[in-house]
């Protein structure tokens, strides 16, 4: 199995960020320098010599006109090991009329088409597409140090925003899996410090990282796999690691004993 993580631009003239690792957790390709469709395509193409796990960061299922998908609700009801997370409320009417298409429903759609087996779903035995919350794995994954603000934001210094990325990359440095992405991003931090379009690039990296990873810990039982909202619908699905399984084992308990 490979794990194929994208950080997907909403617009093409925005860069997406993709990251692949093999099924030892080794970074195999990882860039952020990706515009087209077709080139993502391409790129899976590549690295379809066995399964894949392919895991998007933005809305691929969205039937609703307005307002907002089960999957975001669901997702913003839930605490995730203790952290409340927010997602934007996808639906049709908006990204028509701000950009024209559902980009991440068209790029499955071509993945789908290019890559024959591919269904829509997690799945553990066969090729899937996801779509993922790089916010909530961190929450999911690496509870302890959310939530992290690596991402330039108003009222937050550059200098700010560097050290959380630096706080981030260090927690993927204590990974034993996920071998080649520090040596692949840590040249990247220097050169963030120099200018916003520089970290809006390492941005990209890190989020088709954690995409990829998040999928990656699921696949090799590291975490569990949670899914808000449903297939048919629109979904997010994210790994939660022991803290919040226990957690809820424990309340399923107290609610038992007390029935």
């Amino acid at each position: 199995m490979k794990y194929i993580g994208i950080d997907l631009a909403w617009t093409y003239k925005n860069e997406t960020g993709i990251c692949v690792l093999d099924d030892e957790g080794r970074v195999v390709h990882l860039e952020a320098h990706v515009h087209t469709n077709e080139e993502i395509v391409e790129i899976i193409k590549v690295h379809h010599d066995e399964d894949v796990i392919i895991a998007v960061d933005a809305p691929l299922v969205v039937n609703n006109e307005g307002g907002s998908r089960g999957a975001e609700g669901a997702l913003m009801r839930t605490k995730v090991n203790g952290h409340r997370l927010r997602a934007f409320n996808a639906n049709r009417n908006y990204f028509l009329k701000v950009f024209g298409e559902i980009r991440g429903e068209t790029l499955m759609h071509m993945i789908r088409k290019a890559v024959p087996g591919v269904r829509i779903g997690y799945s553990a035995e066969e090729s899937s597409i996801v779509e993922t919350f790089p916010t909530g794995i961190i929450a999911g994954l690496f509870p302890e140090i959310a939530p992290v603000k690596y991402k330039r934001k108003p009222k937050m210094s550059l200098e700010e925003t560097v050290l959380e990325m630096e706080r981030l990359l260090e927690r993927f440095n204590q990974l034993e899996t996920g071998e080649g992405v520090i040596s692949k991003l840590e040249s990247a931090v220097d050169e963030a410090v120099m200018t916003g379009k520089s970290l809006k690039h390492l941005e990209d990296k890190v989020d088709a990282f954690l995409c990829a990873f998040g999928m990656y810990a699921i696949h090799k039982g590291m975490a569990a796999e949670q899914t808000f909202g449903t297939v048919d619908r629109g979904f997010i699905t994210i790994p939660v690691s022991e803290i919040q399984q226990t957690s809820e084992r424990q309340i399923e308990k107290c609610n038992n004993s007390q029935n």
